[in-house]
């Protein structure tokens, strides 16, 4: 069985997220902090990404968002989770990686789990795009899957149709 006491788990968030990324680590037990390039270095160690794009925009961003990362306790890295908090209670998980080869025992489970300890009952965790192996992963951690209802503007389905123009206000007398 997994123990979390074999594994080191460290985060980085960037400099504007200073004091939600105290926050977060304050309730993490045992973690530790580091710069971002100890977070690029890790990403470069991952030359097998399952089905995730390597064009994938997130890896271009993920140093504008926190990333939690594990360690065995060789040193060795075992893999990393990128995550977005919107608010306390609101947090967008953007991608769950662990090395191909100590895949399918239940790192990744635990990675997130230990990200939960640091979260508040009612925390709504999501995740806005997901591979067919990662939909697999979260509905076996609890997620359920939800319609998502998204809008793209453009000028033919904008609600109202007139262009804006400046209308003074009028003084309202009660």
């Amino acid at each position: 069985m997994i123990s979390r006491r074999d594994y080191h788990f460290y985060l980085y968030f960037p400099e504007r997220a200073e004091q939600i990324g105290t926050y977060f680590a304050s309730r993490l037990p045992g973690v530790g902090k580091v710069p971002w390039f100890i977070c690029e270095t890790l990403s470069c160690l991952f030359d097998d990404l399952g089905e995730i794009n390597p064009d994938y925009p997130g890896f271009k961003k993920m140093s504008e968002h926190f990333v939690l990362s594990m360690f065995g306790s060789d040193g060795q890295p075992v893999g990393f989770c990128v995550f977005i908090p919107e608010r306390l209670d609101l947090i967008q998980i953007d991608i769950i990686l662990i090395k191909k080869e100590l895949r399918e025992r239940g790192l990744g489970r635990l990675l997130l789990g230990y990200l939960e300890q640091a979260l508040e009952q009612g925390t709504i965790l999501y995740v806005r795009q997901v591979t067919n192996t990662g939909r697999k992963f979260f509905t076996r951690c609890g997620f359920a899957r939800d319609v998502q209802l998204f809008k793209v503007l453009s000028e033919n389905n904008r609600l109202l149709k007139e262009k804006a123009c400046y209308t003074p206000a009028v003084c309202a007398c009660v």
